[in-house]
């Protein structure tokens, strides 16, 4: 009896030692793959901010967007893109959706996005606590 006592265990230990090192490959496999990617690590590790528009460093036509989306809780608006202040009444600020976006057009501080690097300022802060604001700068490309 404890011959086939000592067996199960050894058995339990094996199978244990086995889905042990599997876990392990498949953590390092996960950390591999996530080293790889080519993420905005400011937004990455930020909770307030989950996307930027355009993208850090993307290329992008005249008459795009610019904004950001932010997290469920959080608020913002554009203070600047290129250096021009973007007035809050030509800013698409969604509640609903988390999002402060402003689109070049006719009648806008800017009609059209200046060809060339450009950096955009979005002030964000908890709806909870509007005092304690921070700010996410980025640039982006605009084609001419």
């Amino acid at each position: 009896m404890l011959a086939s006592l000592r067996r199960v265990n050894r058995r339990n230990a094996l199978v244990i030692s086995v889905l042990l090192a599997l876990g392990a490959g498949a953590m390092t496999a996960a950390v591999l793959v996530a080293g790889n990617s080519d993420g905005d690590i400011e937004v990455d590790s930020n909770p307030a901010v989950r996307e930027l528009l355009p993208p850090r460093d993307d290329t992008v036509l005249p008459q795009s967007n610019v904004g950001a989306i932010l997290s469920a809780g959080w608020s913002g608006e554009i203070l600047h893109i290129g250096g021009t202040v973007i007035p809050l009444d030509q800013q698409r600020i969604q509640s609903a959706l988390n999002s402060v976006i402003f689109r070049p057009g006719d009648g806008q501080t800017l009609r059209r996005l200046p060809p060339g690097e450009l950096c955009a300022t979005v002030r964000y802060w908890p709806t909870r606590t509007p005092d304690r604001t921070a700010t996410i700068d980025w640039c982006f490309r605009v084609d001419s």
